[in-house]
Order: structure tokens, then sequence, then C-alpha cells
């Protein structure tokens, strides 16, 4: 594909019995990466660099334990300027900068870590160079999502889809492994409490996807041609309830807690008021994404990648050492 191609259409899935064809004919070797030092970033430079990548890894804070052999360390806020030079060199780029929640008295909103950086991302390929760009969004992404995240993740899409670079979306559900911040918030709450309040029925379905799963998509897709243009969701292999995450979480960390189900509107007040607390365990715009349930069953994936295998079964990796 000539430099430049914007795909207007979807691509056909490979048929997984063929070899993929790899981008331009070789792989990239320094790839860049934004958002490094995060939960998922951490686990997908941990794959470049066992498929023999360098890494050019930009973090706002840098970890020490990410000063290995082959990783160029740059702290650098993305949205800002002064970054793009380490890009140089870089073939490919890894965009999984974003945030769950807003501060805007830090500057850390979401028009700023979804829609602006991921401008300056795309820009900053254009200028170096940089032809190949995957980006991760978030599962329900919509220009009318019911909430400013869901909308604020669309708009970060499509200032890569605009862009004439060869793109990748990919939309994962929710990401588990050790430092998620869902299970590992979930385990402590359950520790804690004698009993578990649930909002509404808790049959409302989740499609958790392991954080190893989702960094080896991302890596692989990197010199796949097959997936130039095209958008993937990201799924775990089954869609479980929040009842049945909350029982399979309780049993990992070796606790069990009855689960108290709360009416709606008594959910909705209770986190009206939640959401004041310095540290909110949960807002009203999360409790209505978690209300939606929205599982993803992505054949094309499937094809592309194979299967998941990884099942949710709780954060085992804080179950107590024994003694």
């Amino acid at each position: 594909m000539a430099e430049g191609h914007h795909p207007r259409k979807r691509a056909r899935p490979r048929d997984p019995s063929q070899p993929a064809q790899a981008l331009g004919g070789r792989r990239p070797d320094r790839v860049l990466l934004t958002g490094a030092s995060g939960f998922v970033g951490r686990e997908v430079l941990k794959q470049l660099l066992a498929k023999g990548h360098e890494v050019v890894a930009v973090a706002r804070r840098l970890r020490g334990d990410d000063a290995l052999p082959g990783v160029i360390q740059v702290a650098a806020d993305i949205t800002g300027d002064g970054w793009q030079r380490w890009c140089l060199g870089c073939s490919a780029a890894i965009h999984l900068v974003g945030i769950i929640r807003e501060t805007p008295r830090s500057g850390a909103t979401f028009a700023r870590a979804h829609q602006l950086a991921a401008a300056r991302v795309v820009r900053a390929c254009q200028e170096m160079g940089i032809a190949r760009l995957l980006h991760m969004s978030t599962l329900g992404a919509k220009q009318i999502g019911p909430t400013p995240y869901l909308r604020s993740k669309w708009e970060g899409e499509q200032e890569v889809r605009r862009s004439n670079l060869h793109w990748t979306i990919f939309r994962p559900s929710v990401i588990f492994g050790p430092g998620d911040g869902l299970s590992g918030v979930l385990a402590a709450a359950l520790r804690r409490f004698p009993v578990f309040p649930v909002f509404g029925d808790g049959r409302y379905r989740l499609q958790p996807v392991a954080v190893d799963e989702v960094a080896r998509r991302l890596v692989g897709a990197l010199g796949l041609s097959a997936t130039v243009g095209e958008t993937y969701e990201l799924g775990g292999p089954e869609a479980i309830s929040y009842d049945e995450l909350l029982r399979r979480t309780a049993a990992a960390v070796g606790v069990h807690r009855p689960l108290v189900h709360l009416p709606l509107a008594l959910s909705r007040a209770l986190v009206s008021l939640l959401q004041l607390l310095p540290d909110a365990p949960i807002t009203r715009d999360e409790l209505t994404m978690l209300l939606a349930s929205t599982p993803c069953d992505d054949p094309a994936a499937t094809l592309i990648f194979g299967a998941p295998t990884r099942r949710y079964e709780g954060p085992t990796w804080l179950r107590p050492a024994p003694a």
C-alpha cells in the first residue's frame, strides 16, 4: 500500500490458514509507545522487547524498572512539545494514552487526554515519517455516547481516521491483570465489608479480556497489512454478569460475601453522593457505563488474531501467599 493512501473500505479478513502479509515487507524495528508506564503500556513494552523491537517509551512519569536495554525513555506530556524529536527513526507508533476519570484542576480532561493527545501523535507521525499507527480506544466509543468519556474516545478515533496514516484502532473491553484499575479495587472492598452492595440486578454483562492478550494483538498487528484501516473490538472468551465477576473476585482472594442488590434509583442517588468524595469509588458516568452491558463479538478480530483464551478468574495475583 502506497504511503499516504487512506483506506476507505473494510479490508477482507485474512484466511487463518494462510500466512499474514507483512506491512511493507518488513517489520518495524523501532516503535514509539505512548502511555508506556501505564497498566497496558508496561505489558506492550515487554512484548515489543520480546519481539526484538527497540522502543521509544513516552510517559508523563517514568518508572525505574522500565529502564531496560532497548528502551529509550522520554518523560513528557504527550499533548505538549519537545518529545517529538525522540521519534526520529521510528517506523511505527502505538498510542495508549487515556484516562478513565477527569481531574480538571491538574489539566487532566477527556478532551485533552483523548482527542488532543491523539491529534498530537498523528501530527508527530506525519512530521517524522512514521506511516504505521495503532490506536487504543475503548469498547462503546460513540459520537453520541452516553458519557463524555465515550464521546471523547470517539473524537480521538476520528483524529486517527482523518489522517493519511496506515492506522488500526482497537476497542478493548474491561482489561484485567496485575495492576488493573478494577479487580484490585473490588478485591479490597470485598475484603473490607461483610456484605457487598450491587447497583441494580447485577445481571448486566462484561467481557473481561486479559492484558497480555490485548498486548499480543497490538504488537501482532504492527506488520499486518490486513489490519490497516480496521477497527477491532477486543473481549475475552466469555461475557459474564457483574454478579459473577464479583463472585469470582471474592473467591480469588479467599472471601465470601453476600451480594445486596440496590434499586437503580437508590443506586444513582448513592453514587451522586459518593462522587463528591476526593477518591470516589465510582462516579455517575462510570455507573452509566457499567449498566450499559457491552459484551463484544468481533469475528474479524478472531480471524486475524485468533480467539481469546484467558477467562476472568478474579485477581489470583492478589491471593495471600501460603504460610
